[in-house]
This record gives C-alpha cells, sequence and structure tokens, in this order.
C-alpha cells in the first residue's frame, strides 16, 4: 500500500506509525518488537490499506506480564506488561484514531508481536479485550505461568488467533526455552478447543532465522482477519 511514515512521542516514548492515503476507519495493527520504526514501510508493501503502528518497548520489562527469574545471567523479567498495555489502550489507541483514522472497534485491531512481543499480544488480548485478533511469533509461551493464565482466561467469541514458531526453536538454549514447542502446541489445541479461529504455522529454523518473513506471513493472515467493515474509504 502507498503511504508515509510519520514519527512521533507519546508520554515520552519515541513511537511511529504507517498510514495510507486511505481515510478511515482503518483496520490497526499494533506491531510488539523492536526496531520496528525502519521496518514499518517495508512490511506495508503488499498490504492492503491498514494503520502499522509501533512504540518502543523493552522486553524484559514492557512485554513481561508478572514478574518470573531471567533465563541467562544477569536477566531479570520485571513484569510491568500492564503500564505498557495501559499506554497502549489509554493513549495511544485513542490518538491512532482521532489522528489517524484508526478503527475504534476490537474487531478491526490486531496486535501482532515476536519473541516476548509474542508473549504480550496473547496476554494483552486475553487481558483487555481491545485487540480481536492476536499473533505470536515465535512467541516467548514458555513464560512462567503463560499456560495456567491462558486456561484461566479463555478467548471471548470470535476472537482470532495466530501462532508461528520455527521447527529447531525446541532444540536449543536452557532447558526452560526448550519447552517452547510443547507450550505453543498446548496453547494452539487449547484455542481449537475453545472454537477459535486459529492457526499454528511452523517455519524453517531456529527463533532468529527469517524474522522479517515470519513477520510478513504474519501480516498477510492480518489481511483475512482483521474485519474492518464500516463503510468504505476515500484516498487522502
Amino acid at each position: 500500500m502507498k503511504g508515509a511514515l510519520h514519527r512521533f512521542s507519546l508520554e515520552g516514548r519515541p513511537c511511529a506509525c504507517f498510514a495510507p492515503q486511505e481515510e478511515g476507519p482503518l483496520p490497526l495493527l499494533v506491531l510488539c518488537g523492536w526496531g520496528m520504526e525502519e521496518k514499518l514501510p517495508s512490511l506495508s508493501q503488499e498490504l492492503p490499506p491498514a494503520l502499522l503502528f509501533f512504540a518502543r518497548a523493552e522486553g524484559d520489562r514492557d512485554f513481561t506480564p508478572w514478574p518470573a527469574p531471567g533465563v541467562r545471567e544477569g536477566e531479570t523479567f520485571t513484569g510491568e506488561a500492564g503500564a505498557y498495555l495501559e499506554f497502549l489502550t489509554e493513549t495511544a489507541l485513542p490518538c491512532l484514531e482521532r489522528e489517524y483514522g484508526a478503527s475504534p472497534r476490537p474487531e478491526g485491531r490486531g496486535i501482532l508481536g515476536y519473541s516476548l512481543g509474542g508473549l504480550f499480544a496473547l496476554w494483552a488480548q486475553a487481558q483487555s479485550g481491545a485487540f480481536q485478533t492476536a499473533w505470536s511469533l515465535s512467541g516467548s509461551l514458555w513464560y512462567p505461568g503463560w499456560l495456567d493464565y491462558m486456561e484461566q482466561h479463555p478467548p471471548r467469541p470470535g476472537e482470532k488467533i495466530y501462532l508461528s514458531l520455527g521447527d529447531r526453536e525446541e532444540f536449543g538454549g536452557p532447558p526452560l526455552l526448550r519447552t517452547v514447542g510443547d507450550c505453543t502446541r498446548r496453547a494452539h489445541a487449547f484455542y481449537k478447543e475453545k472454537g477459535l479461529d486459529t492457526v499454528l504455522e511452523w517455519n524453517k529454523g531456529g527463533h532468529g532465522k527469517g524474522v522479517d518473513g515470519r513477520w510478513k506471513k504474519a501480516l498477510a493472515w492480518m489481511c483475512r482477519a482483521v474485519d474492518e467493515k464500516e463503510g468504505g474509504r476515500k484516498t487522502r
């Protein structure tokens, strides 16, 4: 899609939004990862009109829903995802609706993330109900307590979830990380049992291989999953 990259700050947090030429209401995709500002234009190239939004975050802090020990020396998960989610729902979403024509409805919003960002995407969907569609790309579903939380917070009717994982991810790294395959299979089975529109896609390689390609696959699935039916759109 054709559009422009906009950079701005909200509550002191650097943000970026790729906005198409069309007027709203537009599907909104919130991307949770690292260094996404420069990637938004290339990720948008083969998509229909949609807003892509990224707000800078620290994964060990902003993407972890509760405190947990780190898996590597010197690492600590501080569990401050609640504050980041509040920033998204109370500050970012109203701004994007007002300034860029983002859809005001959960049906018109999706959230996707990679690694700890993928964990956050699933948690944010379950916790807030603000995003009908969630994508977890190589998500850190090994995170202590996640599966219990997931089962205690069943999905809402109509929600959609995309999961992907590299086919070598469960064979390397610290022991806890090696549980990611079983945890992801268990999550997919749980969502299917609850009747969700859900996908589990296996990619070649480990956690860090072909990351941009995995983002593009997830965004392509988004085009079919995010349901924005609020009338026609005009070119800006």
